[in-house]
């Protein structure tokens, strides 16, 4: 008697490479790729229509990120697995990911080699970790997956950009001077913007700018 196909939608803002990937997957013969979308908004609304077994998400997209997407659906009860696809080796983004939702994390540089086995393993009901990682220990929790979006709006614009330095690697005395205040302003008024949020450390702080969207784009040059 002939599986049940797992149904997938994936999300990924590269056309050629969504094509692989769905070619490989079907190939596979248990996989089935119900939607192909190239922003967060359309993987959303796809997952929500289709109810696919496991969502294929790139962690950047254009309108919605997939970690933003995993966390609107975790508060619509969506029963969908999620596997998250990166470019990112850095224990950062893993956490970041497995913190909204997601059962499995996988490189594109290794997605044709292994998305496949990811699939089956999340919908089974296990955990995938990409083989290639450096670090293949399951993923610990940091940083509470639902910052409180009321607390986010009461940032002001320095405390946002003090913030975005500080996840860049910049010290307070680094950021004191691109601002033109000192070091011991910078730190009050970071302190301030961490108690608002809930968050305790460095590490807090740049996966709070992961969730945010702000390392995207150019690096501030020191």
């Amino acid at each position: 008697m002939p599986r049940t196909p797992i149904h997938v939608v994936l999300a990924d803002d590269h056309p050629v490479f969504r094509h692989g990937v769905t070619s490989l997957i079907a190939d596979s013969g248990e996989i089935v790729v119900v939607a192909s979308v190239e922003t967060g908004a359309a993987a959303y609304r796809a997952i929500v229509q289709h109810e696919p077994d496991v969502a294929i998400l790139d962690i950047n997209m254009p309108e919605m990120n997939g970690v933003t997407v995993l966390r609107h659906l975790a508060r619509t009860g969506a029963r969908t697995q999620a596997i998250m696809l990166s470019v990112y080796e850095s224990r950062v983004y893993i956490d970041q990911a497995f913190e909204a939702g997601a059962r499995g994390y996988v490189l594109k540089r290794s997605a044709f080699q292994n998305i496949a086995s990811a699939v089956r393993a999340v919908h089974a009901g296990g955990i995938y970790l990409d083989p290639a990682l450096p670090e293949r220990t399951a993923p610990h929790r940091r940083l509470s997956s639902n910052v409180d979006d009321a607390a986010c709006s009461t940032l002001s614009e320095r405390e946002r950009d003090i913030l975005r330095f500080v996840a860049f690697g910049f010290t307070s005395k680094e950021v004191a001077d691109r601002l033109g205040a000192t070091a011991k302003a910078i730190e009050t008024q970071k302190a301030r913007a961490c108690t608002k949020l809930g968050l305790a450390s460095r590490a807090q702080i740049v996966q709070f700018a992961i969730l945010q969207g702000w390392l995207h784009g150019e690096i501030p040059v020191r």
